[in-house]
Parts: C-alpha cells; structure tokens; sequence
C-alpha cells in the first residue's frame, strides 16, 4: 500500500473528506505531488488539518545509472529501427528500474517515445491508455505533460476522432506559461500545428484501394521526372488529393491556429494558404516520411547498402526506390496513382542521400531540441 491509498483508507476509517492538487512548482526531474486532507469527525465536530505532503523523487543510486546508461540507448536504437516489440520490453525495464524512486517526468519522456511509435503501428489502445496514465501522474505545469496531451491529440486525428482530439489541441497550444521562452514556445507551435496537419492528411488519405499496378507508376513517374520541378509536382500532389483531404486540414488548422495569441497567428499562413495545392501537397510529401524514410534510409537497408557500395544509378535501374515505396503506401491505406507516382518521383530527384539528410522524421519528443 502506497502513501496515497493509505490515505484513502484512513478517510475510509474516520469519515475524512480529502482534496488532491497536483504540485505547481515541481523540480525538473519531479512528477510529486502535493495534497491537502481535512478529516471530520462528526460526533465531535474537531477539524485536523494536515498541512501540504510533497513527494520528491529520490536522487538515482549508482546502480540505476549503470542500468539506464545501458538501456535508455537500446531503447532509443529500437525506437529509430520502429522496433516495436523490443521497444515494449526496453520500456518494461526503464519503468523497473525509474519507478521505485519516483522519477516519472524522465520515465514518461521515454514511455511518450513508445507511446508515438505504438500509434505509428496503430496500436491506439495502448497509446491512449498510456498517455491518460502519463497526464494522471505529471505535473500538469511542465512541457513533458504538454507533450503528452498533444500526442492524444495526434492519437484521436489518426483515428478520424477530430472532435475527441479538440480539446487536447486546445490544452496544449492555449497555455503560454510552460515554455517560458516566447521563441521555444512560438517553435513548439509552429511545429506541433505542423504535425497535426500532417496526421490529419495521412487519416484522409488512407483505407482507398490502389488504383494502379507498378507498370503504370513507372510511366506516370518518367513523365513527372521529365516535365515538372519540385513545385509543380507538389502542386500535383495537392491537385490529386481528395476534397476531404483539403476540408479537413482547413478545419483543423483553423481551430488550432485560432488557440493562439493574436500576434502569433498572424505570424502564421492562413486557413486559405494551408490548403492551396503546393502547401497541400508539401504536407503529404512531409506525412508519409515517418513510413518511408527508414525503408530507404536505415544503413542495413537494401535500398541505402545499393546505393552507398554501386551509386544510384543501380537503385534506378532496379527500381528499388518505387517498390519500396509502394509497400510505404500501400501499408498506409494510400492508393492515388498519381500521389504515388509523384512522391517517387520526388524522392528520385533529390537522390538518397538528399532525401535521407532533409526529410529525416522528428518525433514529437525531439522538438524540445530544436
């Protein structure tokens, strides 16, 4: 029995009335809590007041700074690889060894790692579940407690919830108190905004069949490659996308730009400009890097050992490029010939080595570094 439920029994035992509020001034590393108990006793009518209970995590023991300089790497190495199972296990270990000395904020920093790649793998019951759990425990006056909201939001968009993710866009880009800095709080806008817009094109895009075979793709991608710049074919891209698409990005960014400060929206395009074909477009190209740019890019790839040992011309000629991407697409649910057939056509113009350098995904939990 932990502190809390002790507590909760001693209120059981004397008719006591508590009140829980979470600690606004925790330490860095803290996840404590405070808490104010008024027990009553109803025969006598006596007050006890206990005063404020803050629990502060404990320092880290040598010994599970050898553990966690061992495992918070393996797991940072099989989030990167999406190794989604080794990933679990990892995590199991880190909260084994964090949780007995109340080190939650650095715990859940790790478990926010898991918990976008389990939304990557769909896996959205284990996401939500476990981001709930995150802001139950975290000061909700830190930004790893933001970071935690905003992946729910991220969460509920991949699933087509928007009404479910509203609220959680609103808690994270209405409060101006966490990040203290008007320039990393005016970043982690800008690209928390981003991020929604491009789950809200890969929740748009996804479950249509290919309309297509890898015949017809090659052609359509010779054309492109020979008539159009980088513009024109993100332009095509935004062209081909569903009305819904458009729609839906206009909704979402208008409601999350309409969160923030006044002179910090007019800082940003309008609802009008993020759904012009071009900017369509370049938020498709951006969204479906999170599936294809370990296909191409992981070192052990086939792709990227073809291309670093033989050049790029042997990755044409054997079209690796268009099957691997694909299989990308076909995993994601999106089969517009034309949407395919221009992002490899993208890709094939920057090369591999441009592609993996400018395009690398950034997890939500590494804005922080930005």
């Amino acid at each position: 029995m932990d502190l809390w439920d002790g507590l909760y029994k001693r209120q059981e035992m004397s008719g006591a009335i508590l009140s829980r509020s979470k600690q606004q001034k925790a330490g860095k590393d803290s996840a404590a809590y405070c808490f104010q108990i008024l027990i009553v006793n109803v025969s006598s009518l006596n007050l006890i007041i206990v005063q404020e209970l803050i629990i502060m995590p404990q320092p880290l023991s040598d010994q599970q700074k050898e553990s966690l300089k061992r495992l918070e790497p393996k797991f940072n190495t099989a989030i990167l690889k999406r190794d989604y199972s080794t990933a679990k296990s990892l995590m199991l270990d880190i909260q084994r060894v964090l949780r007995p000395t109340k080190h939650y904020a650095r715990l859940c920093q790790s478990k926010n790692k898991l918990f976008e790649l389990a939304i990557e793998e769909t896996d959205f019951d284990f996401a939500i579940s476990g981001l709930e759990s995150n802001r139950d425990i975290l000061n909700n006056n830190t930004r790893i407690y933001l970071e935690s909201t905003a992946l729910l939001a991220i969460c509920y968009i991949r699933m087509q919830e928007i009404e479910q993710a509203k609220p959680f866009i609103k808690e994270v880009l209405a409060n101006q108190t966490v990040i203290k800095s008007q320039r990393t709080r005016e970043i982690f806008h800008s690209e928390i905004i981003n991020r929604f817009n491009e789950e809200v094109a890969l929740c748009t895009l996804k479950g249509q069949a290919p309309d297509y075979n890898e015949e017809e793709v090659e052609q359509e991608v010779i054309r492109i490659i020979q008539n159009f710049d980088e513009q024109e074919i993100l332009a095509q891209i935004g062209e081909a996308s569903p009305r819904s698409t458009k729609e839906l990005i206009f909704l979402v960014y208008d409601f999350s730009r309409k969160q923030l400060p006044y002179k910090e929206q007019l800082a940003l395009p309008s609802p009008d400009q993020k759904i012009k074909d071009s900017e369509v477009g370049a938020t498709i190209f951006q969204s479906v890097k999170r599936v294809i740019y370990n296909s191409l890019c992981d070192p052990n790839s086939e792709i990227y050992k073809t291309w670093f040992n033989n050049g790029m011309q042997l990755v044409l000629s054997k079209g690796y490029i268009r099957t691997a991407v694909l299989s990308c697409l076909a995993s994601l649910g999106i089969g517009i010939k034309l949407i395919a057939a221009s992002i490899i056509a993208l890709i094939m113009k920057f090369g591999i080595e441009v592609y993996c350098n400018r395009y690398k995904p950034v997890g939500l939990m590494e804005i922080r570094e930005k």
